[in-house]
């Protein structure tokens, strides 16, 4: 069952990137200065692509090829990009767009985008996101960083992003969001440094997610002696 799975988000990543690219030339952002790459949701499912494709290589094929020694440390690599930054990231996507875009949809999905790439795209960009990132927490085990290490590696991206984002704007003149038009400077501190947090609360959520479907050996033995020493105590 599990390879299946991985097969299939596989295969469907890998059909996300062809459907991409054919849509990014109608998309109304192709002709502009670092075109969809401007926004956290592209940046974010393009390394999810990258990433379960690279899980789909590595139990259909780097299995076969390599020696167990490399493999298993191509593994561990994945399982804590993915840890740190695949499944918040994915996470957050789905968790501040939908109530921005409910609230105001041209706020975060302008009509033109709408119109450019349809409802379907716009699903597979901002819900299904989430969807495979919690079917490959409950499917596979990975073997996550300390939870101040994979802290530390997500806190990097998220303060990438905010860098990438002030550049844009002092390089271009813009934001890649028209919601932050709209705020006074420490509205939009204010506004960034919230999603920051949200992103360390679905990082935590997450990690306690993962170690609550998949316990570790330690905490596996030490709820079996619990167990053990209350029967005894019992009789």
């Amino acid at each position: 069952m599990g390879r299946l799975v991985t097969f299939s988000l596989g295969i469907y990543h890998v059909y996300f990137i062809l459907y991409s690219t054919i849509w990014d030339i109608k998309h109304p952002n192709y002709e502009t200065w670092a075109g969809r790459w401007k926004t956290l949701t592209f940046i974010t499912c393009m390394i999810n692509c990258w990433y379960f494709i690279a899980s789909f290589l590595h139990e259909f094929l780097l299995t076969l090829l390599l020696p167990e020694c490399i493999t298993k440390k191509v593994r561990c690599f994945l399982d804590t990009v993915f840890g740190s930054v695949v499944c918040p990231a994915a996470l957050l996507v789905v968790c501040a767009f939908w109530p921005i875009y409910l609230y105001a949809p041209n706020m975060i999905w302008s009509a033109r985008y709408s119109e450019a790439c349809g409802p379907v795209y716009g699903h597979m960009m901002h819900s299904l996101l989430a969807v495979m990132a919690l079917v490959e927490v409950v499917n596979y085990n990975h073997k996550y960083p300390s939870f101040f290490k994979g802290l530390v590696m997500c806190s990097a991206f998220a303060v990438f992003y905010v860098c990438w984002l002030y550049y844009q704007r002092a390089f271009i003149g813009v934001w890649p969001y028209a919601i932050l038009h709209k705020f006074s400077e420490k509205q939009r501190m204010v506004f960034v440094g919230g999603v920051v947090g949200l992103l360390g609360v679905l990082y935590t959520l997450q990690y306690i997610l993962h170690h609550v479907v998949h316990p570790t050996k330690s905490t596996t033995e030490s709820t079996t002696a619990a167990s053990k020493t209350k029967s005894r105590k019992a009789e």
